[in-house]
């Protein structure tokens, strides 16, 4: 009866799958049409643009092929890395890839197309690292698991525990540096850029690191600390430090931090807002607007 019970769970994966490849990937034929239109016009980016792109069959391929070839070791070669990245990563990881590559291209000026995501983008890579990493802790491979996190930091300068969660549509930006701890939650569509820490603060045992929800924006080395709720669509400013929960769409700074003001989820509001406020605010707009008070906080005057 187990045998059975396998059996058609395995046809139901199989049949899932091929459902999947029937269906036409936009994002990745995009990827392919630009990479032969550079061919055409540099034809000395054709062996990067054949191994990476044009002969694979999938993005998920793709950028596993890309990502192989980079942190190749003496210990693990790419081809044994490319096999492993394949058998752990599951249809929600591939969805959660897809929204990572666009994340990077809609909130990355420097990057400006999904081919020089795959190909180029260091948190994009590190993302797919963590993912495949925490297939790997959730499925008891732990030496593995912390293998596959050393790797990252080494090569994408972000150190980010397997056994933290992080949803899709996630931006990060890793070039100064990130670490995220074992019992951080990261929701969808959070903007991480350099220098960010959700950490613990070294007072407490379990459960000790943020939680963040969803389109959260973290400016330049923000750092939040603890067991605190940070609510959806909130943004931490450049060099804050956060140590109290953060309330829905409020924009907080300093040190400690604190809120200075609510995001106004109008459309007047978002199109004078900055490239990250825009991206996700027209998505979340509808969802967002009772969440907080359209008002300003004020600090209290100081008594002379």
């Amino acid at each position: 009866q187990q045998q059975q019970q396998q059996q058609q769970q395995q046809n139901q994966e199989e049949e899932q799958n091929s459902s999947m490849e029937s269906l036409e990937d936009p994002l990745w034929e995009q990827v392919k049409r630009t990479a032969k239109e550079e061919v055409e016009r540099n034809a000395e980016a054709g062996p990067q643009l054949y191994q990476g792109i044009i002969s694979q069959p999938s993005l998920l391929e793709s950028v596993v092929t890309v990502i192989s070839l980079e942190i190749e070791s003496e210990l693990i070669p790419a081809t044994q890395l490319k096999n492993l990245f394949l058998d752990m990563l599951t249809w929600e990881d591939d969805v959660s890839i897809h929204l990572d590559t666009m994340a990077a291209c809609n909130r990355s000026p420097s990057i400006g197309s999904a081919l020089n995501a795959l190909l180029f983008h260091k948190g994009l890579h590190a993302l797919v690292c963590y993912r495949v990493g925490h297939r790997l802790w959730q499925a008891g491979r732990t030496g593995l698991a912390y293998y596959m996190q050393s790797t990252v930091s080494q090569k994408y300068s972000a150190d980010i525990h397997p056994a933290c969660t992080m949803g899709s549509g996630v931006y990060l930006n890793c070039g100064g540096g990130v670490v995220i701890g074992e019992t951080a939650r990261v929701g969808n569509d959070v903007s991480i850029l350099q220098g960010v820490t959700l950490g613990g603060t070294g007072k407490e045992a379990g459960d000790r690191h943020p939680k963040v929800g969803n389109g959260v924006i973290l400016h330049d080395s923000a750092t939040v600390l603890g067991n605190i709720q940070v609510g959806d669509g909130a943004i931490i400013t450049a060099k804050s430090i956060v140590t109290k929960p953060v309330p829905p769409l409020a924009r907080v700074s300093g040190i400690p931090a604190k809120i200075q003001n609510y995001r106004i989820m109008t459309k007047e509001a978002l199109d004078e807002a900055d490239m990250f406020e825009r991206d996700l605010g027209y998505f979340y707009m509808k969802q967002w607007q009772n969440l907080a008070p359209h008002t300003k906080v004020v600090s209290p005057q100081k008594k002379v």
